[in-house]
């Protein structure tokens, strides 16, 4: 698993819109008090609101809402939103790209499962509403 700073973003970008308060944070406010690139955070923003974690609203006052209860969106879903490559979670030891060539023999890949089941599991147990 690669965590980047799209993660870390994403989380200062939701904990900024969260203090809204339920009003419509604009991108160049969360830019500016983030000090976050506004192209940078453009991306990560259509990648959470594709996975209905923010609304937009355009025009004049307009900017983002969170989708849902902060209590509802866990920092797995955050993470996939904006981090998960392909959809893929590590499936193998930290750092191999694609299959590893001794997957079908290999003795410890079951303690590499365990490992993702228990940090997913984590992952999902933490929320937005952890970061308020």
């Amino acid at each position: 698993m690669n965590f980047t700073v799209r993660t870390e973003y994403a989380l200062r970008a939701l904990h900024e819109v969260l203090s809204g308060n339920g009003k419509p944070v604009n991108r160049k406010q969360i830019s500016a008090n983030q000090n976050i690139s506004e192209h940078y955070l453009e991306k990560i923003c259509l990648d959470l609101k594709k996975n209905n974690i923010l609304i937009s609203k355009m025009g004049p006052g307009g900017g983002f809402t969170i989708s849902r209860e902060p209590g509802s969106i866990s920092f797995w879903e955050i993470y996939k939103a904006v981090d998960l490559q392909n959809g893929e979670f590590m499936t193998c030891y930290p750092g191999i790209k694609g299959v590893c060539e001794l997957h079908d023999k290999c003795q410890v890949k079951d303690i590499w499962r365990r490992f993702n089941q228990k940090l997913i599991e984590s992952m999902s147990n933490i929320t937005l509403a952890d970061i308020t």
